[in-house]
């Protein structure tokens, strides 16, 4: 049976929304790890603003590589 297109369309949007709250949490967790809880925590509104995947993946990146939360928010703010 074939899948109609506006299934399809769901399917899809329903896989990019999982993926992209996937990539937030990751990038959360790995915050939390290196850094304080809660100053991680205040940062978890301005990730879920975040649409662009492009953009999640590359500070899921910059997450495990950066030295201090600082860095981290000034990545945010570009």
């Amino acid at each position: 049976m074939k899948e109609s297109k506006y299934y399809q369309l769901l399917r899809d949007q329903f896989i990019a929304e999982g993926t992209r709250e996937t990539t937030i949490k990751n990038t959360l967790a790995l915050l939390k790890t290196k850094f304080a809880v809660d100053a991680v925590n205040d940062l978890t509104p301005t990730l879920h603003s975040i649409t662009d995947m492009q953009q999640l993946e590359q500070l899921l990146l910059a997450a495990a590589q950066v030295q201090n939360l600082e860095a981290f928010k000034q990545m945010l703010d570009t």
